[in-house]
């Protein structure tokens, strides 16, 4: 006999998007002895965008490491079709920059892939009840820099290329100068925006808009 949690679960509708089939499986089994319903598990993001519409998942697991069509992108067109659907990424590595793309895009909620399944279990139930979600990744910490500092034409050129996850050789070819004043006007610029590595930079850059200026 179900208990009353495990009856209040089971309305819960999830959808598994990820390109392997024994992930996929893995996860599914979990949910289902947690009492959570599986609906459809897709190979890759086009398959879930069709699953969205059709099936219409509560939640929707989508792997950010995908062949094709990105999780970022899969996100994005998942919340065109089904925007009801409170959506959670599955990273592969606890990288910030990642985390913070992947919400940008619509994600409720982040998780690594070696998060434990309690955790999964958990977190689909926090955002399925529209719970906000403090600290679902580990990644995610990552300090917010002051959006008021004043940058020149040169850093915010600079930053831009580091949200484009260029290293200092491939953004001195370039600007067309040396390695050596790449690295230079890193420092000043991470000094000035108070940040101590290139992911918090590129956050910066991502949401203060410099990333998308050309």
């Amino acid at each position: 006999m179900m208990t009353e949690r495990a009856v209040g679960a089971a309305q819960i509708r999830v959808m598994i998007v990820d390109d392997h089939a024994l992930f996929r499986q893995g996860v599914g089994r979990l949910l289902e002895a947690a009492g959570i319903r599986v609906i459809a598990g897709a190979r890759d993001g086009r398959e879930g965008i069709r699953f969205a519409a059709s099936l219409r998942p509560d939640v929707t697991l989508i792997d950010l490491d995908m062949p094709s069509l990105s999780g970022v992108q899969t996100i994005q067109a998942t919340q065109q079709v089904r925007p009801v659907s409170r959506i959670i990424a599955l990273a592969s590595s606890a990288d910030p920059l990642e985390s913070f793309r992947a919400r940008e895009a619509g994600a409720k909620g982040c998780l690594t892939k070696t998060a434990r399944g309690d955790e999964l279990v958990s977190l689909i139930r926090q955002v399925h009840a529209g719970e906000p979600v403090l600290d679902d990744t580990r990644p995610t910490r990552v300090a917010a820099p002051d959006t008021a500092v004043p940058l020149s034409i040169r850093e915010c050129e600079l930053l831009r290329l580091v949200a484009e996850g260029l290293g200092n050789h491939e953004i001195a070819q370039r600007l067309s100068v040396s390695e050596k004043t790449i690295r230079n006007r890193m420092s000043q610029t991470f000094a000035t925006l108070k940040v101590h590595n290139r992911t918090q930079a590129a956050v910066y850059a991502l949401r203060t808009g410099i990333a998308a200026l050309r």
